[in-house]
């Protein structure tokens, strides 16, 4: 059994099972970073309780990462470790990854303020004002084209989809007729297709991109948001624009900014303000979000602060 290496054991998980591709990379990413500690050729054969939990502090305390990250990496190597016990690649009995969740902190959702907001699209216009006069940097930019990244600020603005359903897109998902998208099931964390509406506000850039995409010969199954075809520095366009190019344009703003923009903040911002709304519908929000329960909706139900003050005042008053 100590022949069974993990990547043997993660080859034949991924071809018992039908993952999508971003899955397979997260995982293959966890086991790396569980070699990384435990050593490159340690068998599972040769994994116990006191290695886990020692890999626990080490990612918790030395490398600083936050409980709930602990706890996706816990996960994915369970999984792992089970189809090992249940293929009978080790003699193990229970599985060391289990019990070694750690509780974690809850924090309130990061949101973006309307200030923040106003920043990030003040940037973004003024270097879209210089690209239409010409003036653009010399060397590479991960901001550029300004107009791209404008209509995907809209897009995650606008609709609260994540950066993953974004990336799913395909022109044929885009109805303009009606105004709504289609976001893909393999886009989605719990795997299901919804719609979401094309608002006024949204429309303008979106129809923009939608346009030039068929005049430069994108088909009705091509990727929608894919940057090479538009950023002039490729001859080809890429069949699939993946995540590096979203992280590179996130990562170069925030610095812009000052602060840090994520996609993720701005669905957290829409969840957050939907539900602060007098006349919120939970079943509105939970659909647009395409959260599969309400309990997952409500983490974003905020007290007003002012509000609890001003009870709080009225009852030392009374």
């Amino acid at each position: 059994m100590d022949c069974v290496s993990f990547y043997d054991v993660l080859d034949d998980y991924f071809f018992s099972k039908t993952l999508r591709d971003a899955t397979e990379w997260s995982y293959k990413k966890v086991l790396r970073s569980f070699l990384i500690f435990a050593g490159e050729n340690i068998p599972p054969e040769g994994v116990d309780d006191k290695l886990v939990l020692n890999w626990r502090r080490h990612v918790i305390n030395e490398e600083g990462l936050t409980r709930i990250t602990w706890n996706n990496k816990l996960t994915h190597m369970r999984a792992i470790f089970n189809f090992a016990i249940a293929e009978g690649y080790v003699s193990h009995k229970k599985n060391p990854f289990n019990g070694k969740v750690a509780r974690p902190d809850v924090k309130r959702k990061k949101t973006l303020t309307d200030e923040q907001i106003k920043k990030i699209y003040l940037l973004m216009e003024a270097r879209e004002a210089d690209e239409l006069i010409g003036m653009i940097e010399i060397r590479k930019s991960a901001l550029r084209p300004a107009w791209f990244w404008l209509t995907v600020l809209d897009a995650l603005r606008r609709t609260g989809m994540r950066q993953n359903q974004l990336l799913h897109i395909r022109l044929c998902d885009v109805n303009l007729t009606h105004n709504w998208i289609n976001l893909r099931p393999e886009g989605a964390k719990n795997h299901r297709e919804h719609l979401v509406p094309i608002t006024r506000h949204l429309r303008p850039r979106l129809e923009r991109l939608y346009n030039r995409s068929i005049e430069l010969g994108a088909k009705m199954e091509d990727q929608l948001f894919n940057l090479s075809r538009f950023d002039g520095r490729k001859i080809e366009t890429s069949a699939n624009m993946d995540h590096p190019p979203l992280r590179a344009f996130f990562r170069r703003l925030s610095n812009e900014c000052g602060f840090v923009v994520s996609p993720h903040r701005f669905r957290h911002t829409i969840a957050t303000n939907l539900m602060s709304l007098p006349e919120r519908n939970l079943k509105m929000a939970q659909d647009l979000l395409g959260h599969s329960t309400p309990a997952v909706t409500l983490q974003y139900v905020q007290s007003d602060i002012n509000k609890v003050r001003s009870l709080l005042e009225q009852i030392d008053a009374a």
